[in-house]
């Protein structure tokens, strides 16, 4: 066993040089959201000093060194911090000093830590967030990106249909078919074992698919669309009224920014009407949608949400600026409960954490925290807007500007119903996928009046662009 531990430790080494050297941190990163879903402490972990280590954080650690090393190197475009940047950075000092200056130290059973869900919710996601705002993005990078969000989405959309028809056999990791690991056993859930964050990347993925499928050849198209009706069963087999909302409102602004002509139209009614119909129709269907527990667990949990409105209200009220800490909702709520002035059941929330991202961060941070948090997500989605509206800029620009604009409709939704930074899967995906829309942003911007043409090299797929019109002006970071 230790001639293969060392062995192992010889091999990782070696790859590892390799990587920080010569590797490419765009897909060094899609690599590490992959392996938080399918190989994090379910999978494998152990205990090193106190602290728990899994193959992920593992893996993590060697992408940050080795944009290290590539920096130092020269192989990466350093870029100077924008407004955005600077909003992201007064929003994480103001909720690490919010959690520092309250009772960071408590451990309360079934709560997370807040210094972990400070680590996994924000300080994580911020580092690849700066990862990707300082990479060397050209149409290659940009396309491999998106080719690895197609893999991984396939192989997501595959597990979450073998769920829905219990071949567990057929499931790996094999910890998704445990029913005691995760939440919402029953539902389609992937290897994060949440519906919710599967959800969302199974979303962002089938964006990707059909933007990526663009600058393929006719019938390799063709076959890549026929991912989306798996990918849309899977969709569905989530149970998951956020997650339907997200993806809806997510494929409807993606189709309305690349179709064209009447069958924009005639796509975009149908939606509408079937959005109608299905909302009419259908309503009281699925506020009681049957899912892992009864009828009555699913109205239960609508009518939760209610409670934690009331309650942040309260709270609001009485810390309106600077609220209760961060972290500290699970505490704080507790002399709420006893209010028995409104018809609501408050005790029904005493034992889970918020259901509302914004709230919380509300509740906890105070207008200060979620004025900064939402002016940071507003200024991504403007950068990403502008950027879609340049006719100059070149199309697989273009394209990841769109695709962080349908990240922005997935989280807002997934944020609205649930609390989705106690782990780093959701934040890290919208975080880098900002990073890089930024970046390519600030690229466009800097070189307003280059001329991108899609002339194509012999021997490589980059797009090249000419310079005679600009003599003397160069992209400085």
């Amino acid at each position: 066993m230790t001639f293969l531990i060392l062995t192992g430790v010889i091999v990782g080494a070696v790859w590892g040089a390799i990587f920080a050297l010569r590797g490419s941190l765009v897909l060094g990163s899609v690599l590490y959201l992959a392996m938080a879903s399918c190989l994090g402490a379910y999978f494998w972990s152990f205990d090193l000093a106190g602290v728990t280590f899994t193959l992920d954080r593992l893996f993590l650690l060697g992408v940050l060194g080795a944009f290290v090393v590539q920096w130092r190197l020269g192989r990466l475009e350093p870029k100077r911090l924008v407004g955005a940047d600077w909003l992201l950075l007064g929003f994480v000092g103001w909720i690490t000093v919010s959690a520092l200056t309250h009772d960071w130290r408590s451990d309360q059973v079934g709560q997370v830590p807040v210094i972990q869900h400070l680590i996994n919710g924000y300080y994580i996601p911020l580092a690849l967030y700066f990862v990707a705002r300082n990479l060397f993005f050209r149409e290659r990078q940009v396309n491999q990106f998106q080719a690895a969000l197609v893999v991984f989405g396939a192989y997501l959309a595959v597990v979450g249909l073998l769920e829905a028809v219990q071949a567990w056999s057929l499931i790996w990791p094999r910890y998704i078919a445990n029913p005691e690991l995760g939440l919402h056993f029953g539902r389609s859930r992937g290897p994060m074992v949440h519906s919710v964050s599967y959800g969302v990347y199974l979303s962002t993925c089938m964006i990707c698919v059909w933007l990526w499928r663009e600058r393929l050849p006719r019938q390799v198209s063709l076959m890549l669309l026929l991912l989306l009706p798996a990918f849309l069963g899977a969709i569905f087999f989530t149970k998951t009224r956020t997650v339907w909302l997200a993806a809806g409102t997510s494929v409807f602004l993606t189709l309305a920014f690349t179709l064209r002509g009447r069958l924009r139209v005639l796509t975009l009614g149908a939606m509408v009407a079937c959005a109608l119909i299905v909302g009419v129709c259908k309503m009281d269907s699925i506020l009681g949608l049957q899912r892992e527990g009864t009828v009555a667990d699913t109205r239960q949990s609508a009518s939760m949400r209610k409670s934690f409105t009331y309650v942040s209200w309260l709270m609001f009220r009485d810390r309106p600026i600077a609220g209760f800490g961060f972290g500290q909702f699970a505490s704080a709520k507790l002399p709420y409960l006893s209010d028995r002035s409104v018809d609501l059941q408050l005790e029904s929330i005493r034992a889970y954490v918020h259901h509302n991202t914004f709230l919380s961060i509300l509740t906890e941070t105070g207008l200060v925290g979620l004025g900064l948090f939402l002016a940071v997500f507003f200024h991504w989605a403007k950068i990403a807007w502008r950027l879609l509206r340049q006719d100059d800029a070149p199309n697989w620009m273009r394209r990841q500007a769109l695709l962080f604009l349908g990240v922005c409709c997935i989280a807002f939704w997934q944020m609205v119903g649930h609390e989705i930074t106690f782990t780093p899967l959701d934040m890290s995906l919208i975080f880098l996928v900002a990073g890089i829309a930024v970046s390519l942003a600030q690229i466009n911007e800097a070189t307003p009046t280059i001329a991108w043409t899609n002339q194509r090299q012999a021997s490589t797929s980059k797009y090249v662009f000419s310079s005679a019109t600009t003599a003397g002006r160069r992209y400085i970071p």
